[in-house]
């Protein structure tokens, strides 16, 4: 294939599949990176090289030996600067670049917010889904498809759980270190304050989450993990300033 050069939109699909690709699988074997090697006219070697590109970016990952750091183009930093300065809005976009990749369909473009008509309920609803897939998809694989707190790997049990509530901050919707592994059970109990995570890791319970006299689940899934440290992901790891907002605003430590 002859060489040329990666566009925006082959930039951002790598980049949306370097976040949930485990680095171990960051190799030309992997058979979501030969499928789009084979979209993008390009080798299975070059796609895996642009992962590991993204790979030497990220700060989680900076302590191994990681080959391709002098393979970097300015392109590379571009996108990953671009997606850690606003996931929302880049989520969507290499989102709808996969489809067109892949399907050949266009993904209609939202309406520019100073159009006074602004997004229609249609288009709005084509946003949410393509932001929630890649925040779920980013998450769940950071933990490896588990639970962060009791390590349930149930996958359709599974909820990538948001720190800071989606309602609240616009630009964190999609952003990874904005997230958390969660089985339904502890995703609602975080979501109600029942439960939330320390400057250190651990579970911590708000005083109605306790019970005299409880009963087996109660004890097991909350009573018995509390003070134990949650799973760290393999990237993305939480924001520790997303945590201390769900403490100090969602956490019920005495109700």
């Amino acid at each position: 294939m002859a060489r040329h050069d990666w566009t925006r939109d082959q930039l951002l699909v790598a980049f949306n599949l370097y976040c949930r690709t485990p680095f171990g699988r960051m190799h030309s074997r992997n058979p979501e990176i030969i499928q789009l090697a084979h979209h993008i006219s390009r080798t299975p070697s070059a796609v895996a090289m642009k992962l590991t590109n993204f790979a030497s970016l990220d700060p989680a990952l900076q302590a191994r030996d990681i080959r391709g750091l002098d393979n970097i183009s300015q392109s590379d930093r571009a996108i990953w600067t671009e997606f850690n300065g606003n996931w929302t809005k880049l989520a969507y976009e290499s989102q709808k670049s996969m489809s067109a990749i892949f399907t050949g369909v266009e993904v209609p473009s939202a309406i520019e917010p100073e159009i006074p008509s602004g997004p229609t309920e249609a288009e709005r609803s084509v946003q949410v889904r393509l932001v929630q897939s890649f925040f779920r998809q980013t998450v769940l694989a950071s933990y490896d498809q588990k639970c962060s707190m009791c390590q349930f790997g149930l996958r359709r049990m599974l909820v990538a759980s948001h720190i800071i509530p989606w309602h609240v901050d616009a630009k964190r919707r999609a952003d990874p270190r904005n997230g958390i592994a969660l089985c339904v059970f502890h995703d609602r109990a975080f979501d109600f304050g029942y439960i939330s995570v320390d400057e250190s890791s651990r579970v911590i319970l708000g005083r109605s989450a306790r019970s005299p006299d409880p009963p087996k689940m109660h004890r097991v899934a909350l009573l018995q993990i509390e003070g134990k440290t949650i799973t760290a992901p393999r990237r993305f790891a939480p924001d520790p300033a997303s945590l201390r907002y769900h403490r100090e605003h969602i956490f019920n430590r005495e109700n």
